[in-house]
């Protein structure tokens, strides 16, 4: 039976949006509760919401098991996301912020209320049209929920996908039956696993909503029927509105799209746009006027911001916007999101001029983390693999203006480039992409030994069929279906991580990788995590142990393939360019639903 039944109002049926909002008088309580409910409410999870003591590594967390023994002290903890005294949520995702101020177009504020899924008994009423929930990962298929839930967890869902389940036991929702819409970068999740009925999901959203989202949400407020599944349209950047409030972390855009067209990525396969300075300034203002610290600058990447043809970073541009943010009054913190590795191989001096604007906004300080030994910067990258076939086979763009076939001398020579200038990069890599074979991993483990010394955290992931990508139709591989060499692959990242960011407290980790082996991984994977797990302790000569087993006995040394971090890089600009402009694979056409083509 599903969550909910019937997502048809009570109420008759208004003639049209001046009735609809005129249906039940818009007073306002002593408490700032709208009388009947507000109009359209618009709503995401605490996990979503809550800033982590501005510390956006943190978030993670809601990505692990509900059912770890450390749910309460982490849910007291972090999830706590803020109001303001009138009830209406402080901070929420920036997509979220898009769609009110789309909203705010045609609707006076009173009748869109943004707050917390706590909150909606507050704000859900009889006048109640439309709920709309922002979600990234309702299901708990994403990257980290897979992958660490398959090594942790009991079986049981994330954190965020068991706060998903719980915004449909919402009293005022069972009660006023408004329409349900769902947004936001999980989506596909409801719409591939069909599960809009279970939910009672009215509409679900996918891609960008700039061009589809007032229709429909006037069509429900007119009592219209509305779309099962809204497919996204590109945007122009004059549809692209200025937030009217504070976005979690203070999120704003910087680019959208990438280009590099990776296979396994959805991002990437949208041409790049950038914003101007001006729009730029204007939200980082509207987010420090409502009291954000922090700036977090998004985007695919941020050393392709107004970039030259043939993905060729543009230094000067790139600094003059993060010396704006950074120089905008108020601003105490600036954080990034993703970058790559090739721009600054082109051009290091990039990171040479904009490291004295950024070290001075980190948020990675002793003085707020004890356990770091100095500041560094830190944004996320994608290095993915160390196999040049795959490579060329699923992200050959990811390596432009350079070719994908010196991809792990780019990589080494890259994250010697970030630390030089004191940044200390998160890196995903993946493992079980499709076709992926042993050699393909054992590439991967010959680069990250190259990289044993690097100031660098290493996040090892499973490859996850996402919906809106180019290889949404192949399955994923179950963690126990992983060989040893792969297994090997996530021993080795956590051995490097636990090097360098965990080498005071290393008897500690030590202890607890055992314990855990012996009372837990044992019975949930078997013996073969055994091995992978002693190497985790730091027993000594691990490594030779393991490797002489995926080498088929020979000495790790002598069997591993020639290369070198030293090899000379040229860049093929031409190529890129031409790839650029023409390297789009083909995707299956769709209808086109922009408003504006329709006659």
């Amino acid at each position: 039976m599903p969550i909910m039944e019937d997502s048809i109002g009570l109420m008759s049926k208004p003639k049209n949006l001046k009735e609809a909002q005129g249906k039940t008088p818009r007073t306002v309580n002593g408490k700032g509760d709208l009388g009947g409910g507000a109009l359209i409410v618009l709503t995401a999870s605490p996990s979503e919401i809550s800033n982590y003591d501005w510390n956006t590594f943190t978030a993670f967390l809601s990505a692990f098991p509900s059912a770890s023994i450390f749910h309460d002290q982490m849910v007291r903890e972090f999830f706590t996301p803020e109001d303001w005294p009138n009830g209406r949520a402080k901070y929420v995702p920036n997509g979220l912020r898009k769609v009110e101020a789309i909203l705010l177009k045609e609707f006076p504020e009173e009748d869109v209320v943004v707050c917390h899924t706590r909150s909606l008994d507050r704000f859900v009423g009889p006048r109640t049209k439309v709920v709309g929930i922002t979600s990234m990962n309702p299901l708990g298929l994403a990257y980290v929920d897979t992958t660490y839930s398959s090594i942790f967890g009991f079986g049981e869902k994330s954190i965020n996908s068991v706060e998903f389940d719980e915004i449909f036991r919402t009293k005022a929702l069972r009660k006023y039956k408004p329409k349900i819409f769902l947004g936001g970068g999980g989506s596909w999740q409801i719409d591939k696993a069909k599960r809009r009925k279970k939910y009672g999901i009215d509409t679900v959203f996918l891609g960008e909503s700039e061009l589809t989202a007032l229709e429909t949400f006037k069509a429900a407020v007119e009592g219209r029927p509305v779309p099962k599944v809204v497919e996204g349209v590109r945007p122009q950047f004059e549809d692209i509105p200025h937030v009217r409030h504070a976005s979690t972390y203070g999120v704003i855009e910087l680019t959208r799209g990438c280009g590099r067209n990776c296979k396994f990525c959805s991002p990437t396969m949208r041409r790049k746009v950038s914003f101007p300075v001006d729009f730029i300034e204007k939200e980082v203002e509207v987010n420090v006027s409502e009291g954000s610290r922090m700036i977090f600058v998004n985007s695919e990447d941020i050393f392709l911001y107004k970039s030259h043809p043939g993905f060729r970073p543009n230094r000067p541009a790139i600094v003059e916007v993060f010396k704006a943010i950074a120089e905008h009054p108020g601003v105490d913190f600036v954080q990034l999101s993703h970058a790559s590795l090739a721009p600054i191989v082109y051009d290091p001096k990039i990171l040479e001029e904009l490291t004295p604007i950024l070290m001075e906004k980190t948020r990675w300080d002793p003085k707020f983390y004890k356990w770091y030994r100095n500041k560094f910067i830190s944004v996320e990258v994608g290095v993915e693999t160390g196999s040049v076939r795959l490579m060329k086979k699923y992200m050959k763009g990811k390596a432009l203006p350079y070719s994908v076939d010196n991809w792990p001398e780019l990589v080494v020579q890259a994250m010697g480039i970030y630390n030089d200038n004191g940044w200390y990069p998160l890196a995903t890599l993946m493992t079980g992409l499709p076709d992926e074979t042993e050699k393909d991993t054992i590439a991967t483990l010959e680069m990250l030994d190259e990289l044993k010394n690097a100031k660098v955290f290493f996040v090892p992931l499973l490859f996850i069929p996402l919906e809106d990508c180019l290889l949404k139709g192949h399955n994923r591989v179950p963690l126990d279906h992983l060989n040893e060499a792969q297994w090997d692959f996530i021993a080795t990242c956590w051995k490097y991580n636990i090097d360098f960011w965990g080498s005071d407290h290393r008897w500690k980790i030590a202890l607890g990788s055992l314990l855990a082996y012996a009372f837990y991984f044992r019975w949930k994977h078997g013996r073969r995590i055994r091995l992978p797990m002693m190497k985790i302790a730091g027993f000594p000569d691990m490594n030779k142990i393991i490797r002489s087993r995926i080498y088929g006995g020979c000495e790790p040394s002598m069997c591993r393939s020639a290369s070198g971090p030293d090899k000379a890089l040229e860049a093929d600009v031409e190529g890129a360019i031409e790839y650029e402009k023409d390297g789009e694979p083909a995707q299956e056409e769709k209808k086109d639903t922009d408003p504006r083509n329709r006659k």
